[in-house]
Order: structure tokens, then sequence, then C-alpha cells
């Protein structure tokens, strides 16, 4: 990486009026959506200028002095109007746009890459995500340059930048990314703490600092300190500035914070009183000299605001150096603002006195609210020569004698499947026949210490574990039948018992697309039961814009033996929930091995196409039972379901008297059909579904024509619906209304339980009795076996 250019007096004379107009374009765009646009309804706007203006000097030293045409950045989410406010002097931003803060169709509150992509590298948003998610691009990006996707040149990401607040280090998902061991592997990752002491509602305990230091450097990170500015260092030099340092640091952040608050005399009082209550005359001689309205101004040079500090921060940060870096710059929240250091400021609004004061400070006339720079100064040069923001290739996976053919994904393997077969057990299959095509190149799977229950292990046979360096494997005394050989070749990346560092990676991983221009087909492996542990995570690298696909097994309450700790029940309504995500639940192998294909084409093509959601099972399925191929019925699966068994086909059907529809989805599908087989010796007609995607189903709702009217014929008008399947019954109820017809949705509504297969589906009424009798309830004829 280029090294920054020397730090001149202009230099600095030219970041602070580039400071200084930050910290006003940013306030007042805040000011403009909350007090000056129209708001029809009265709803709050909000804006975090508090969070904004603690970080004002971080990234204006950032974007104009230390940041890198390959520097890929994510911007803490409270600083979103300072973002905004560089992107519009950068000239990426108008005045029009900076007016649309907040507003339908304009800039988002928090730095969206999915709303945003013309200025947004990366989104943040839910605290500490950004930042996690920052450091798996790094890897993702260390993966690809070792798998001879990127070529080191400008296009290549060389640096990630992460700028977050302290209180976002509550957050445990951050710990659990810093425990990854090849996080700590990763030189091109830099981490800014905006170290402001205060969250939503509180300041921060006094014991944080030393543990977050503590902490970083524990996980192998170089820690940067910015705790005092140049001025209060300088004074800490002379006869009794160690008194003076002793004095601030001795004090916990609660006071330090009321100190800042008090008027001039009381904050000089405040600093040479010891904390017994007595004056300390060496303090009181050093800061003799020193009128009262500056005492309180010199005990408020933090690191986080003088440049000069940050500025050497930053060129230490770019040294080389194993590793990743963290700095912790302290700040305050407010800063500039009469309400500054202010335990309750977070999301308090300057008043338009206060902005008047504040644009008098500033020196901003009337009338010229959104100017940039004056031409041919100090800060114009700045933005001329810094360095354009990183783009990355515009012909992704382009080669000069025509497509890529490890992007060549087949629509069939021709695998063979075992006649009793799970579709985990067909997940391992399909991988391992992918291993052996060129596109299997392309493919990297993650999973959070579950990847040999998941059926991965064939797949980390044949192509090795993923780590920055080579490592020693397993050390054994005879040969086994797992060989985990990490090395910089690997395509499966282990990482540890985290469901949100699996969702995250998932993410970075399925956006090296979009940041180096080298497809990766990323596919993670967890327990469905864990989904939800890392719901908050996966919404997040769907909102990033990742694609990727998740293979999420054993499910439900088929298994059976382990209890309601592990049997997942509301993950088909996550699955129908969220959104960018297509969610499956196949049933039979061939259906797993289409979808599959299918998810990875879209990847491929990316345009609107999704990521990929399949609830597996490790139940073993009857293959017979799938129906004989013949045209269309690929297309029915992907659509989202098909008819397996035709009631009409039976003598005497009747769609007035005697007909019902059963509706199944996944393992619950033999059940459908044992119970139709047996309707149909009590004289009922039962036609069989099988719903390979709920998702699809009820999104087609919407549709002029919705598919779910495709798969009854006009003459079955009225025919009632059964549903079932392993997991909330709601993830089917919308079935009798989209046909307009009584349904009765069986399903897993509450906490499984322990027990065989047969005893649960008993005890939750979705074996094939239930199904039957729900059929005779529908048509008034009593209980089956009544």
């Amino acid at each position: 990486m280029a090294d920054a250019p020397p730090v001149t007096p202009e230099t600095l004379r030219g970041l602070e009026a580039l400071q200084r107009r930050i910290l006003w374009l940013s306030t007042y765009l805040v000011h403009h959506a909350n007090s000056v646009r129209p708001n029809p309804d009265g709803t709050k706007v909000g804006g975090h200028q508090s969070s904004s203006s603690s970080v004002v000097g971080l990234m204006t030293a950032l974007y104009f002095h230390a940041l890198r045409a390959t520097d890929v950045v994510a911007t803490k989410a409270h600083a979103s109007p300072v973002l905004y406010a560089i992107e519009y002097l950068r000239g990426r931003l108008t005045a029009d746009q900076l007016r649309s803060l907040r507003s339908l169709g304009g800039l988002q509150a928090y730095p969206s890459r999915r709303k945003n992509p013309e200025i947004v590298d990366l989104s943040t948003g839910s605290m500490g995500l950004g930042a996690a998610s920052a450091a798996f691009s790094a890897l993702a990006t260390r993966y690809v340059s070792q798998h001879g996707g990127v070529d080191g040149g400008p296009a290549t990401p060389a640096r990630f930048i992460a700028m977050l607040g302290d209180a976002e280090l509550d957050e445990g998902n951050v710990w659990e990314a810093l425990l990854e061991e090849a996080v700590r592997e990763l030189d091109t990752l830099l981490w800014i703490v905006d170290m402001n002491r205060q969250s939503l509602d509180r300041v921060a305990p006094d014991s944080r600092r030393a543990q977050l230091r503590d902490w970083f450097r524990g996980a192998g990170w170089h820690v940067i300190e910015l705790r005092w500015g140049s001025r209060l260092r300088a004074l800490f030099a002379r006869p009794g500035g160690e008194r003076l340092r002793a004095r601030l640091e001795g004090m916990g952040n609660v006071e330090y914070h009321a100190l800042l608050r008090l008027p001039p005399a009381g904050a000089r009082k405040a600093v040479i009183t010891t904390a017994a209550g007595h004056v300390d005359p060496a303090v009181d001689r050093l800061l003799a000299d020193i009128p009262d309205d500056a005492v309180r101004a010199l005990v408020a040079d933090v690191g986080g605001h003088d440049l000069p500090t940050i500025l050497a921060a930053y060129e230490e940060a770019a040294r080389p150096r194993g590793g990743p870096c963290v700095i912790l710059a302290d700040t305050i929240k407010g800063w500039g603002y009469p309400f500054g250091a202010d335990p309750m400021n977070h999301s308090a609004l300057l008043t338009p006195g206060q902005l008047e004061e504040l644009r008098a400070a500033l020196g901003v006339a009337a009338g010229e609210e959104w100017a940039g720079v004056p031409p041919a100064s100090a800060e114009e040069e700045l933005i001329r020569r810094a360095p354009k923001p990183y783009a990355p290739p515009h012909s992704p996976d382009a080669l000069p004698g025509g497509p890529d053919p490890t992007l060549d994904v087949p629509e069939s393997l021709d695998e063979a499947y075992p006649a009793q077969s799970s579709t985990q057990e067909a997940l391992g299959r399909i991988l391992g026949r992918l291993s052996r095509l060129p596109v299997g190149d392309r493919v990297v799977t993650l999973s959070a210490d579950v990847s040999i229950t998941t059926h991965l292990a064939g797949w980390i046979n044949r192509k090795g574990v993923y780590f920055p360096r080579s490592r020693p494997g397993f050390a054994a005394d005879a040969p086994q039948a797992m060989q985990w050989r990490e090395s910089p070749q690997g395509q499966h990346v282990e990482l540890g018992i985290a469901e949100h560092n699996l969702f995250l990676a998932l993410g970075a991983f399925g956006l090296t697309r979009e940041l180096s221009g080298h497809t990766l087909l990323p596919i993670g492996t967890l327990y469905d039961p864990f989904v939800s542990r890392g719901l908050d995570a996966l919404y997040h690298a769907l909102y990033a814009g990742g694609r990727f696909i998740v293979a999420a097994t054993p499910s439900g309450v088929s298994l059976s033996p382990e209890g309601g700790a592990h049997q997942s029940v509301i993950t088909p309504g996550i699955g129908i929930a969220l959104p960018a995500i297509a969610y499956y639940e196949p049933t039979f192998a061939q259906e797993l091995e289409w979808i599959l294909l299918e998810g990875l084409r879209g990847l491929v093509r990316r345009g609107d196409a999704e990521s990929l959601y399949l609830r597996l099972s490790t139940k073993p399925i009857d293959q017979a039972l799938a129906p004989a191929p013949t045209p269309g019925h690929r297309e029915a699966v992907l659509r989202g379901a098909y008819r397996l068994i035709d009631g009409r086909e039976v003598s005497g059907w009747d769609p007035e008297d005697n007909a019902v529809h059963l509706f199944a989805t996944g393992v619950m599908v033999p059940e459908a059909v044992a119970a139709s087989r047996a309707l149909r010796d009590q004289g009922i007609c039962a036609s069989v579904f099988v719903v390979t995607s709920p998702d699809l189903l009820h999104r087609g709702l919407r549709a002029p024509r919705p598919y779910v009217l495709d798969l009854v014929s006009p003459d079955e008008e009225g025919v009632p619906v059964v549903s079932v399947l392993d997991g909330h019954s709601h993830g089917l109820a919308f079935l009798g209304g989209a046909l307009g017809v009584p349904q009765i949705p069986l399903g897993v509504d509450h906490f499984g339980q322990s027990g065989s297969r047969g005893d649960l589906y008993r005890h939750y009424h979705v074996d094939a009795a239930a199904i039957a009798d729900a059929a005779h309830a529908l048509l008034a004829r009593g209980p089956a076996l009544g």
C-alpha cells in the first residue's frame, strides 16, 4: 500500500477547515430533515447529531488523508450524516440528495450498500455486525487472492476499515468474530473505535477501557490508543504535568463527563482538586496562566479530536505487521455542541437558536448552508488530490477466450441416490459430484463446527480446509476416514461454534463478486434449530447484498431423540418471512439436486437472483415415492409445489362430496401419502401435493395468477385442504385462504420433546392417522377410525 502524503502545516489547515465544513453539513442535513423539510404525519425523523460529531475528526483525517483507493470502509451506523457530508464534498452526492435524508427513496438512516451502492462499500446498522462483516470481508478477499481470483492490482481491496462506536463492543458477536483464528491472521484489517464512553442510556463502566485494550491484545490485535491530544500531552511534559495526567486518568467516566459540562470556574476547581477534596498545588501552578474558559477546552483535548494525533495513528496503523490493528480513539459525544458529554444527548437535536450559534462559530454565511469548499483553497486541494473511491472491476470473471468454465453450473448431475435417502445425505452426494466438476473450484463451504455432522466430510476430504497459512492436520496413530488438511488452497472454512460468524462470513464470501470481481459460490451448513441464534446476522448479510446458500439440517421434530432444545419448529416461518432469500424444503434427493443447482446458477447470474435457504432432514425417505420424470416436473419443483397423487383418478371422485387436498412439505410427504391411501379405502379421494417451497407459494399470492391456483383444476373449486409440515402449522396455513376453501393446518405448534419419530408424530397429530382424521372432519364424516 502506498504511503500517505506528508503532513504539512498546509495539510493540517486544510483538514481543520474540512472538519468544520463536515461538522456543519452533517449537523445541518439532520436539522433540515427534522425542522425544515415538510413532515406531514409528524413522525420523528431523528439523525444522531451527537454520535456524528464525535467522529468528524476521525473521518475527516481518514477520507482526506489516510484513505487509499484500494480501501473498503464500513462506517459507524450512527455517523451516516458525516459519511454523506464527506461524499457530498467528494462530488459523489448532490445537495438534493443530502436534503433527502431519511425520506422515501432518499439517503438511508444507516449506511446501506443495498440502498445506496454508489457510495456505501459495506452496510452497517445493527450494532457490531458491520465491523464483524468487515473482518470476514477481509478474510474472503484473502481467500480469493490465495485461490488465484485477483491479481493484486488497483481493483483489489487491499484493506478493510471499520469505524464503530465503543458501545457496539458490548455486542457478543464482535468478540465471537475476534475469537476466530483466521481473523487474527489478517494484516489488512483495521478497526477504528469511537471511544466516546456513552451509549444510548448511560455512561460506559470505568473498567471498559482497560478491558477492551486487553481483550484486543489477547486476540492478537495491534492496539493503538488515542487518549489525549497534543496540547494536553505537551502540558503533561511540564512540571506538575504528571499530576494533571494522574488526576484526569483517575477520574471515572461519569465524573469526567460531568466536568466537561461545568461552568469555566467550576471546571478549573474540579481539575485542581484531588479525589480526596484537597487542592493539588502542583496542578494549580501548572494551570495558573490558563484562563478559566480555556481550562475546560483543554481537558476536553482528547486524542480522537486532535488531527495531528489522529494522523500519526493512521500512519502507524498502515505499517506492515502480522495481524489486524485497532485504534481506540477517545472522543466526546456531541463534540462541538452545547450538549456535548451530556449522558442524555444520544437523540438530542440542536434547537434553532443553538444551530445559529454553531453557524456563527463555524463561519457559515446565511444562504450558504449547502455550500462546498471555497475554490483554490487548501481544503479543495485535499479533495482534489485524494484518491478516487474504491471501485471493483466492471467485468467480473471475464476471460479473453470466453466464459469461465468454472462458472458453468449444470441443470442436473445425473447422480444416483440410494433407495432410502435423506436430504442431508443427498447434500453430501451432490457436493461430492460438484467437487469433480470445474464449477467446484468456485464453491466454498463454511460451517460452524458441524461440517462432519452435516455431511461435508467427502467434500472436505477432496477439497481440504482453508486457512491463510498451512498448518498440520489432525494427529492420528492410524489412518482416518476424515482428512483434515489446513492450507491456503483449501475450500472449506471451519468456524467456531458461533452462528453469527457463520452468517456474517457467508455474507462476506457472497460479496466477493461485488468487491473484487471474482464470484464465489458459498454454501454454509448448520443445524436448523440454530438458524434463530444467528438470525440478526443472517438478516444483515442479506440486507448487505451477500448471495449465498444456507443448508440447515437436521430440522423439526423428526430429529426426535434430541428433544425440544434441538427441534426447530419456527424456522419455516423464518424462511417465509426473510427477504432476499428463497426457502425450500425438498422431500426427495433429486429435488434437492435441482434446487441446489438452480441456487448456484442464481449466485452466478446475480441480477434479481436471491440467496437460498434449504431446510433438510436426516429422516430417510423412500425415493420410489418420487414421481417419474415428466416434462415440466423440474420447473414445478423449482416453482414451489407439484401434485404427487391425483385423487381425480379414483373412481367415484366427487369434488362436492368425497374429495380433499393434502398439502405436505419435506419429510411429512410419506405421512400424507399413507393418509391418502388410507382415505381411499374409506371412500375419500385425496390428492397429495408436495410443497417444495412454502415461501415461493406464499409470495406467489401477489401475482396476477397465483401459482397455487394452477395446482388445482377449475373443477376442484371448493375442495377443502389439510396441510402438514414438520414445523409450526402456520407455515402452510395460508393455502385455504388462497384457494378460498376450508383448511385444517397441521404442524408442531409447541416445544418438542424426546421420543421416537412415530411417538412424536402421533403426539403432535402430524402422522397419517391425524391427517386422515382432519380430512374426515373437513368432510363432516367424523374421525377416520370412529
